[in-house]
């Protein structure tokens, strides 16, 4: 037993002498040299002595939960992440202060296991500068900690350095090239015969960001966005390929490239470059999501022209192919096809000019698509869902007419005229449809702008339609970047009668403690959670989970997407509420709504 003491006894005064040796070192290194922020939850002594022998002061945070927190009180520029035995941890606490490291101009560099050598890229991803992998030497670690201040160094010198006036070769914002030395440096490579390319990105939301937010929100998120492009763009590029990262235009950058090998990483690096949109921009107290998409075009030697007007036309062919993957997800990248690409981008400069038409002539259909109880099978209320009968093209889809609006500028006019008509169809409805509920979405243009309330009343009160009978949606992803704000105009609404729902919950940002600061009387599942309920196990109890959270705070839950009676079983086991989806009915015009009412014998009440 004593023995057993002994050896506790030592235990206990290493343990105590390994403490007092990461305070030794913060106090030290302290006095004269430039502090490091090191992350480490298990091997945060060694590391703050490689620091130390290093000729620089550790502050340790072994609490990877207070790592932001930490960062924000300590005047450092470089962050040491020591992911070594806790991969995930790591990833996420690179993740989490990747936007504020990038804001302070500084250098973040993750350390690996050897077994987790595969996740540099990851790491990378999650906003690491720099990554080391196990087994290191103090010499090869002090090499890469004078990299990371270097390279924070280069970016302050970058943010302080004036441009020379009106020299054309860098833009004034970004510090990157201008497109005019992107188009002169296309040609010089075109004159020299070397093949050459050039991806084109798009940054997705823009517009609603300076609507939001003003230009100078907007114009510092252009600035943070290419500084996190620039590393990446400078990464591992191979001998004899040569690059050059500019700006285009007020939301688009561009990337040339030359080099006999490059046309076959075009697309690789074009991806990598979209990765760096997946983390949000963190300016002053906010953290901002944009999307960004990506058009390629190369040339190989065989394009016909001079080298300036070669250089012109594969700029031209990029956007065209950037034009093509705005139409898709975000982070879609789309190569140029000779006749494919002109001929989508004429259909939809057409589409543009028709759009005007459409919304003089009632070209926009509007159908309804049922909710109905689980309970007793009442139809309480519709989605009211939008259409464009295009007389060329046929019936297109709302994604089509939405994408249309947004290039023709036409967002705000379309979301308008889709609400007002919605809202007078059902203000004249009878019998069975005199009292449905009827859902509107908005997106984050409408809540920001500045006449969406008052349009809203005026609907209301020329239709004669009562608050009570409007529900208005709204995604996540449409109110997460300024969350505060939207809950202010939400309230308004909520505080006349309007219902509030959560449209699409838990395909984006998903947090049941958002929920309590948001007017919310009812949540949608996503589709995707509506799958989950059929699923496995694990799927269900998460589900189900966030469900029986929900009701506890007094929520209506709807869910979408129900396309057959095993979901719906299994959605009503679930304690859902309500139901949307091809198993009750497809979206319907009024003829065919009032046909199903009545088939369901709707009830006048939907309390």
């Amino acid at each position: 037993m004593s023995g057993w003491t002994d050896r506790q006894e030592r235990v206990n005064v290493d343990l105590h002498e390994i403490e007092q040796k990461g305070q030794f070192l913060e106090i030290m290194g302290a006095m004269n040299a430039e502090p490091v922020l090191i992350v480490s939850p298990r091997y945060a002594d060694d590391v703050a002595a490689l620091v130390a022998a290093a000729g620089q002061a550790p502050r340790l945070e072994r609490r990877a939960e207070l790592a932001a927190g930490r960062f924000a009180a300590e005047p450092v520029r470089v962050v040491v992440v020591d992911a070594r035995g806790a991969l995930s941890a790591g990833l996420a606490v690179a993740q989490a202060l990747g936007p504020a490291v990038e804001v302070r101009r500084g250098a973040m560099l993750v350390l690996l296991s050897r077994n987790d050598a595969d996740a540099a890229g990851a790491a990378r991803d999650a906003g690491a500068t720099s990554v080391m992998v196990s087994p290191f030497g103090s010499d090869s670690f002090a090499t890469a900690l004078q990299l990371a201040g270097r390279h924070a160094d280069r970016l302050a010198a970058a943010a302080a350095a004036p441009l020379p006036p009106d020299s054309g070769e860098s833009d004034r914002l970004t510090g990157l090239a201008s497109i005019e030395r992107l188009q002169n440096w296309l040609s010089e490579q075109r004159a020299a015969e070397t093949p050459c390319g050039v991806i084109v990105i798009g940054v997705g939301r823009f517009a609603q960001i300076n609507t939001i937010y003003g230009r100078d929100v907007a114009d510092r998120l252009l600035a943070v966005i290419a500084r996190r492009l620039g590393p990446i763009a400078d990464s591992r590029t191979p001998s004899g390929e040569l690059r050059l990262l500019s700006r285009l235009t007020a939301a688009e950058f561009a990337i040339g490239i030359s080099g006999a090998g490059a046309a076959d990483k075009l697309e690789r690096l074009a991806r990598q470059m979209l990765r760096g949109f997946e983390r949000p921009f963190a300016i002053d107290d906010r953290l901002i999501h944009v999307s960004g998409r990506a058009g390629i075009a190369w040339d190989d030697g065989s394009m016909e022209g001079d080298p300036a007007s070669v250089a012109t036309a594969l700029l031209r062919e990029a956007s065209i192919a950037l034009s093509d993957a705005r139409g898709r997800e975000p982070g879609a990248v789309a190569r140029f096809h000779q006749e494919s690409d002109r001929e989508a981008l004429a259909r939809r400069a057409d589409l543009e000019s028709d759009l005007f038409g459409a919304l003089k002539d009632g070209g926009i259909t509007i159908l309804f698509q049922p909710q109905s109880s689980l309970s007793d099978g009442v139809v309480g209320g519709v989605e009211a869902l939008s259409r464009w009968d295009h007389p060329l093209h046929g019936r297109l889809s709302a994604i089509t007419l939405l994408e249309t609006a947004a290039s023709a500028e036409l967002a705000l006019a379309v979301g308008r005229h889709i609400r007002s008509r919605a809202i007078a169809t059902a203000a004249a409805w009878t019998g069975a449809l005199a009292d449905l509920k009827i859902s509107l979405n908005v997106t984050a243009a409408d809540l920001a702008d500045p006449e969406f309330i008052d349009s809203l009343a005026k609907d209301l009160t020329t239709s004669g339609l009562s608050p009570r009978r409007l529900v208005i949606e709204v995604t996540e992803e449409a109110i997460i970047n300024d969350l505060d704000a939207a809950a202010a105009t939400l309230s308004l609404l909520r505080r006349d009668g309007v219902g509030i729902a959560l449209d699409d919950f838990g395909a984006g940002y998903s947090s049941l403690a958002r929920l309590a600061r948001l007017p919310v009387d009812t949540i949608k599942l996503d589709r995707s959670f509506a799958q989950g309920l059929t699923g496995s196990e694990r799927e269900r109890i998460v589900v189900e989970g966030m469900i029986a959270t929900a009701r506890r705070l007094g929520l209506t839950v709807v869910a979408e997407g129900i396309e057959d009676d095993v979901q719906l079983a299994a959605a009503r086991a679930a304690g859902c509420q309500w139901v949307q989806g091809y198993c009750v009915a497809p979206p319907l015009d009024q003829v065919a709504l009032t046909a199903f009412c009545n088939r369901r014998k709707s009830k006048t009440s939907v309390a």
